[in-house]
């Protein structure tokens, strides 16, 4: 027995990176998973997976940028089950460049996605578990939110509103049977990073020298934060952000 057996769990962004590794490691405590995904492609890809190794997940397309996209997937989750345990913001992008010369359709991008697409989600799912009286919203931040690193103004400022949304609406609803938390992950192995890294515009030995404990974190080191923080070992943690990042932002959150 999981300690999540049951638990109806909405991901956004679960096709891959960190979204997919929360999927499995939810799947693997006995969750049910809908992988909520913009790209179908992506989203059936990370479903198979799941399915073959003998979870249960199946795919909603949505883009969480559109209201109606996301009462859909509300709907199509309340239809199924009559209920939403779950709710992981996780759905994400990162552009970055010189804040004079920014293009305003990747700042748009960024906002809506991370910033907007995560109340947009929380207020639909909100709605479901006040009326149940319980469930747990878990947004995905970064410690990019919790300082300043040049040329990453729409990511950071988007991240930053995740955080102030959690602590916000995590105070407006304790008392009515829901929790809202935050996890900020540091520098992360994902292929997200492994791009940078390619376009030249990062180096892992810049960010292992960066970091206190030596190393980029590994997707399930954050899965496995998450997976607490939605149970009920951690059922008195609202209106709160965890950092996950080696100790980062306790050494200063100042850019590589």
């Amino acid at each position: 027995m999981g300690e999540l057996d049951g638990r109806i769990t909405i991901i956004t962004g679960a096709g891959r990176g960190i979204g997919f590794g929360i999927a499995e490691r939810l799947c693997k405590a006995g969750a049910e998973v809908i992988v909520a995904e913009v790209n179908p492609e992506t989203g059936q890809r990370a479903v198979k997976a799941l399915t073959e190794a003998g979870y249960k997940a199946w795919f909603h397309e949505v883009d969480v940028r559109k209201p109606d996209s996301v009462e859909n997937l509300v709907k199509a989750v309340v239809d199924r089950y009559g209920r939403i345990d779950i709710l992981i913001n996780n759905a994400g992008l990162a552009k970055i460049g010189p804040s004079e010369t920014f293009p305003l359709e990747d700042w748009y991008l960024q906002i809506d996605v991370m910033y907007n697409g995560v109340f947009l989600c929380m207020q639909a799912v909100g709605r479901v578990m006040l009326q149940q009286g319980k469930g747990v919203i878990l947004n995905i931040s970064s410690i990019g939110g919790l300082g300043a690193w040049p040329m990453r103004q729409a990511y950071n400022s988007a991240k930053a509103g995740v955080i102030s949304l959690t602590e916000n609406i995590g105070c407006e609803w304790a008392r009515r049977g829901v929790r809202v938390v935050s996890v900020a992950p540091g520098v992360t192995r994902t292929d997200m990073l492994q791009q940078m890294v390619d376009e030249g515009i990062a180096t892992l030995t810049k960010y292992n020298d960066r970091t206190p404990m030596g190393r980029v974190g590994e997707v399930d080191e954050i899965a496995k934060v998450v997976q607490f923080l939605v149970s009920d070992r951690a059922s008195y943690i609202t209106a709160t952000t965890v950092t996950v990042d080696g100790g980062w932002v306790a050494w200063g959150n100042l850019p590589v």
